[in-house]
């Protein structure tokens, strides 16, 4: 395994315990699976690669949090503006591992 492939497995695996510590609809503590939200991890771990900005890669968790049930008239202005915090500082801490391991 060359060093960019274990890079990319590491970033995941950061990326999958982030998602799963987050667990932002309480799924996993409620007993779902760990990768009930790989969609999202995915969001985020293209986002990182592709350099994407914060921006693009926030509303992408977004729409997939759609994807879950989140409906963002219902939940109102706050809690949207909480979630978009949240997202943001997750994507803070993971670019954080990120720069640690360069």
């Amino acid at each position: 395994m060359n060093h960019r492939d274990k890079y990319y497995i590491e970033l995941a695996e950061i990326v999958h315990q982030t998602v799963v510590n987050w667990d932002p609809l309480a799924l996993i503590s409620s007993g779902a699976p760990k990768d009930k939200y790989d969609s999202i991890e995915k969001r985020f771990l293209s986002g990182l690669i592709n350099l994407e900005p914060d921006e693009n890669i926030k509303n992408k968790v977004k729409k997939n949090l759609e994807y879950f049930g989140v409906d963002f008239e219902e939940i109102g202005s706050y809690k949207e503006i909480e979630l978009d915090s949240e997202i943001l500082k997750i994507l803070a801490e993971l670019k954080k591992h990120i720069a640690n391991d360069e």
